[in-house]
């Protein structure tokens, strides 16, 4: 029983409370301190906590994460640094305090190198003898040494995956850079380097999952595992750690189809579904690469790039197979998550999805377009027309080294100015927007903690930096209501889960947040600083404590 507290529901209905009561995984009471149906809860075994005034919201829900990758990828040196100079000084400081093995890092952005992108032989004199790759911010690209290369079997005569979109990038010459753009490019050469299998995922998750926990997370949407094994195989790693009870997340996953030259998707998708289905998991769409990023010149557009018109980067799947694929997923009552960084390949989704409404007869469509970096004005209303959940990487929208000095000049001003992230257009135009990190991916500032997020999301500048510039449009900034809503109930319909979770109400799960402070009484440029006290999911405590009071 939880009293004296400021509780947030997300329920139109009933907005706010003071208490709460949990009986085995269930909330069975929301309402008032003093109602005598509260009173009713309470027996000789009921531990009731006094909160004091702390706030009470719904267990945040992150609507796209990678967490079995990503606990992975982030184990090793930090490169998250102001500067090219800083990151290189710290992969130094680094080799000398780890001299001896294979060698990994993340955080690198793509502004710190020229348009080549980075050189393995930088990399090569800090680590002349053993294998080192370094993965870009971004998930989109990976710096190898020549060693690693030498040791995974890449070679000047190693074929590109798709040439102009996934490909090892080559000097004047021809030699390999170590550059290599997009994961279908380095995960192969990776997997030669570090096994990549379930268990070796599962441990690394395992570990990551109570830093989840004490971030206020009880759910989300894994978004894809990386294709070096079985799909049905490595998502299996939730279900070992659900079996163990070390799975603290309530997850939607993904079966993905990264381009024309995979399998057709849904025969796989079907029997993923069938293998992965318990308490706590389950597949929820089935997730499709739509195209590229800007900062590599991949993403797909309407108009040409500003710094390089000779391209427009191009969708994964041609318009022709983007019908069919979306048509067919959701004839087969299949909801699709796509990847889309770019308006052309935003509009090319929306255009299919209305194609399959109108083919298709009606159902409970829980369709996504994902990311959403940059949105022609004119398809910001269709989505919620076309009733298109709209996923939005608010958590990048910052006026940063990487969208000054990479996204502004591939967009130019106009574009930049007016179309990047407009995720509170979307919200007032009528469609369900959903926020989620990416995590570990990101442009400049990579976070999995839904404060963060929250607080960038109402500012659109850098944490910790309240005269940073705000990238524009200003008026895009989000209400701390959005931002909520966005991050509980929506993302809980995103997956499918808005009956069990995503608000407090009597009868669903008792996934909350307690939080040290109201969040309505916080400054925006504070709420990172906000403790989580304690996290709940299915009515058991996964962060913190929560002392019962004297009776």
């Amino acid at each position: 029983m939880l009293r004296n507290a400021k509780v947030y529901t997300v329920n139109e209905h009933q907005p706010w409370a003071q208490a709460l009561a949990v009986r085995g995984k269930d909330i069975v009471y929301v309402g008032k301190d003093e109602d005598a149906a509260l009173k009713e809860h309470i027996g000789a075994e009921t531990r009731v906590v006094d909160l004091q005034g702390k706030m009470v919201v719904p267990g945040f829900i992150d609507s796209h994460t990678h967490p079995l990758l990503s606990s992975f990828m982030t184990a090793g040196a930090d490169l998250q640094h102001e500067t090219r100079e800083e990151m290189l000084s710290a992969l130094q400081q680094y080799a000398r305090e780890h001299p001896t093995g294979l060698v990994s890092g993340f955080g690198w952005r793509t502004d710190m190198f020229g348009p080549e992108g980075p050189n393995r032989r930088e990399l090569d004199r800090i680590f002349p003898d053993r294998p080192a790759y370094m993965l870009n911010i971004d998930y989109h690209s990976m710096w190898f040494n020549s060693r690693a290369l030498e040791l995974a079997g890449v070679t000047r005569n190693t074929q590109d995956p798709a040439p102009g979109f996934a490909f090892w990038q080559r000097d004047k010459d021809g030699e390999l850079t170590g550059y290599a753009v997009e994961p279908a490019t380095y995960m192969d050469a990776l997997n030669k380097l570090v096994p990549l299998t379930p268990k070796t995922f599962g441990a690394y998750a395992g570990r990551w999952m109570p830093k989840a926990a004490a971030a206020g997370l009880t759910g989300g949407f894994d978004a894809g595992v990386p294709p070096v094994a079985d799909q049905g195989d490595l998502l299996s790693a939730y279900l070992e750690l659900e079996q163990r009870g070390e799975l603290l997340l309530r997850l939607g996953v993904s079966y993905a189809t990264r381009g024309p030259q995979d399998p057709p998707p849904l025969p796989g998708l079907k029997a993923v579904q069938k293998r992965i289905h318990s308490e706590r998991v389950h597949v929820a769409a089935l997730k499709i690469m739509g195209d590229g990023t800007e900062g590599g010149w991949t993403a797909a557009m309407l108009e040409p790039y500003a710094d390089k018109p000779e391209t427009r980067g191009t969708t994964t799947f041609s318009s022709a197979q983007f019908h069919q694929l979306i048509a067919e997923a959701d004839k087969a009552g299949v909801n699709v998550h796509v990847h889309c960084d770019g308006d052309a390949c935003t509009r090319t989704v929306l255009d299919t999805v209305e194609a399959a409404i109108a083919a298709n007869p009606p159902r409970d469509r829980r369709h996504t377009i994902c990311h959403l970096v940059s949105i022609a004005p004119a398809d910001v209303p269709r989505f919620g027309k076309l009733g298109v959940i709209a996923q939005v990487g608010v958590n990048w929208a910052t006026a940063d080294p990487d969208s000054l000095g990479v996204l502004r000049p591939r967009l130019g001003p106009q574009r930049f100015e007016n179309n990047v992230y407009p995720a509170r257009a979307l919200v007032e135009s009528g469609a369900r927007v959903t926020l989620g990190t990416d995590w570990a991916a990101a442009g400049y500032f990579s976070t999995y903690k839904p404060l963060d997020v929250i607080q960038i999301g109402m500012t659109r500048q850098l944490i910790g930096k309240p005269d940073a510039p705000i990238l524009p449009r200003k008026d895009q900034r989000m209400t701390l209501a959005q931002m909520l809503k966005g991050y509980t109930i929506d993302p809980a319909f995103q997956i499918g889960l808005e009956k069990q979770v995503g608000s407090l109400e009597v009868g669903k799960r008792a996934d909350l947040v307690v939080l040290g402070r109201n969040l309505f009484d916080v400054a925006p440029h504070d709420i990172h600083k906000v403790a989580v006290v304690a996290t709940m999911m299915n009515g058991r405590l996964t962060h913190g404590s929560l002392p019962a009071a004297a009776r």
